[in-house]
């Protein structure tokens, strides 16, 4: 007899929840709830063989769609492999369905194969852990099984979302008879959760804006977040209203406000010390969002610590990055800025002392992208005289990028894109950027980006990366689902190039234990894949290929951009000095 009728419902209670997308991994001891899964008509599921691409996967899926994306594996050592998308889910606040198979706790520990101790082994970064019951002969446990998984799937989505793990020991046998015909029960118990947005009190809104009416010098950062055009627009007018400088990065997705003055290659001009002290310290200090890339903004604002520090943030942890936070505000940023433009008169002789030091950031903006981005990256007698670099290919790829999910990887890719001044770049409105900054790894940047394309079939994803986190993750393209928009560009300088342009590179075993030079190129892994594939070392190849890489034949493609490592170690360095 087959029991595990609760174990199917499981697939009929996502389904009604609208989670609708499961990244599978093979293994026998997931079998009852895989073939439900996949049997079931309202569920799209996908096998991955490796499991850590499969998360990154499952992850990027669920970032695109904003909805949960549940993952299944098998017991021992696959889940966890799942843990670093995990991770990476839960700082970056990406709602994941983790769902483990397991042995039946009674051989736990007792050398059975593919058994290790699986409960709670996510415990620091999620938002909770569950373990089913084992046998279900009992009403109480399908009562459990029911409320655990509707729990779960409400928690999952609540803000600030997040994985959440529930652990399911399976006795034998494991696979249906042949006969067996399954159905889903369409009367299971579901419980669904009404969110509700956090407001502030009139009374709030009164300490608020009585206590803007004092500082002179106010600096708004916004830390990675997703596009949000009305956030833009609020956060424009509030700046006519108070005149603040805005501080953005490339992950902060601002670049809409093309309109209003953005403070970018802030990591340039703030590494001057002669500059952080002409800025001197701010009165006023508002953030929203999560991470920041630049090591310039958060030594020059920990240097000089704000006098007040407001984070806007709904709900969950806030860290104090800069180590002056003075105030939690439990709202959404765009609803902030909205109140504050709309309640907010403005006292223009305090505008006018508040813009002096907004301008004065501007100006600095100004200068490098006249002195950098123009004279050097543009104007062709500048960069001919050294050979192709990275920071010239970053620069006029993102140029390219129109309308599409623009990935970043980490080490030198996201830096350099934060180095070319977005809005300079591209003015589009239509592009989101992405990349894995909740943990920062180089270990699921490609299937990350392939998560996004299965999500949104209709949206072009190019991904720019380094070599070692494409060979990294290269398994993010070993199963049957290949995504035609989906656009890969490998910058191969053989090695960890970040790791010569920091105070590594000058040690004798920099080159064997942190550069980790490597002879490997990208064209045999694209072909495998079923990619079109391009390839340029030199400025002509480069700006030939460029066009055709980006259009739309049906085909995933993969650009290999060979480069020399000293090169760019000295284009940046230039760039830089300007």
């Amino acid at each position: 007899m087959y029991s595990y009728q609760p174990i199917i419902n499981i697939a009929e209670i996502c389904a009604q929840h609208g989670v609708n997308q499961v990244i599978l991994s093979p293994g026998s001891r997931c079998a009852p709830l895989t073939i439900a899964f996949a049997r079931h008509p309202q569920i799209t599921t996908r096998t991955i063989s490796d499991e850590r691409s499969a998360a990154f996967i499952a992850l990027g899926m669920a970032q695109q769609l904003n909805e949960p994306v549940a993952l299944l594996c098998t017991s021992g050592s696959a889940g966890l492999n799942y843990y670093p998308a995990i991770a990476e889910a839960y700082y970056q606040q990406i709602p994941l369905l983790v769902l483990t198979a397991d042995r039946p706790p009674e051989w736990v520990d007792q050398a059975d194969g593919q058994t290790i101790r699986q409960r709670e082994m996510y415990a620091n970064h999620i938002k909770a852990s569950y373990e089913l019951p084992v046998d279900y002969s009992h009403p109480d446990a399908i009562w459990q099984i029911e409320r655990t998984v509707n729990e779960a799937i409400n928690l999952c989505r609540a803000f600030p979302h997040a994985p959440v793990h529930i652990n399911l020991p399976f006795r034998e046998p494991l696979y249906p008879p042949k006969d067996f015909e399954m159905k889903f029960d369409k009367n299971v118990r579901i419980s669904k959760e009404i969110q509700s947005e956090p407001t502030l009190p009139e009374s709030a809104w009164e300490e608020i804006l009585k206590e803007l009416k004092q500082p002179e010098k106010i600096l708004v950062a916004g830390g990675q977040g997703s596009m949000d055009l009305a956030l833009c627009e609020n956060l424009a007018y509030a700046q006519d209203r108070l005149g603040f400088a805005i501080v953005s990065e490339v992950i902060t997705n601002l670049h809409p406000c093309i309109s209003h003055t953005l403070v970018q290659l802030h990591d340039i001009f703030l590494a001057k010390k002669e500059i952080q002290e002409e800025l001197g310290q701010v009165d006023l200090l508002i953030t929203f969002g999560k991470s920041v890339i630049s090591k310039n903004l958060k030594q020059y604002l920990r240097n000089y610590k704000p006098k007040q520090h407001w984070h806007i943030q709904e709900a969950g942890n806030v860290p104090d990055t800069f180590k002056s936070l003075t105030k939690i505000i439990r709202t959404k940023p765009n609803s902030f800025f909205k109140n504050i433009h709309e309640k907010q008169r403005t006292d223009f002789q305090l505008l006018d002392k508040r813009m002096k030091y907004a301008k004065i950031c501007h100006q600095k903006v100004m200068s490098i992208i006249d002195k950098s981005v123009v004279n050097f990256l543009m104007k062709e007698n500048k960069i001919k005289k050294y050979e192709l670099s990275e920071l010239e290919a970053v620069f006029y790829l993102i140029k390219e990028c129109k309308n599409v999910n623009l990935h970043l990887a980490n080490s030198m890719t996201v830096r350099y894109a934060n180095l070319v001044s977005i809005n300079y770049v591209t003015l589009d409105s239509k592009t989101e950027i992405f990349s894995n900054r909740g943990t920062s790894g180089i270990d699921g940047c490609l299937s990350t980006a392939v998560g996004h394309a299965l999500a949104n079939p209709e949206k072009m994803n190019v991904l720019i990366m380094g070599d070692l986190a494409f060979f990294y993750d290269r398994n993010g393209l070993w199963h049957n689902y290949l995504p035609e928009n989906l656009r890969i560009v490998v910058l191969n300088n053989h090695g960890g190039g970040i790791f010569k342009m920091i105070d590594s590179g000058a040690m004798p075993e920099a080159d064997e234990y942190f550069v980790t030079k490597q002879v490997m190129k990208a064209e045999r892994t694209a072909l495998d894949a079923g990619m079109e594939y391009f390839y340029a070392n030199n400025r002509i190849d480069f700006q030939e290929i460029i066009k055709s890489f980006f259009e739309k034949n049906g085909k995933a493609k993969l650009l290999e951009i060979e480069t020399e490592m000293e090169t760019n170690r000295k284009v940046l360095e230039e760039y830089k000095q300007l």
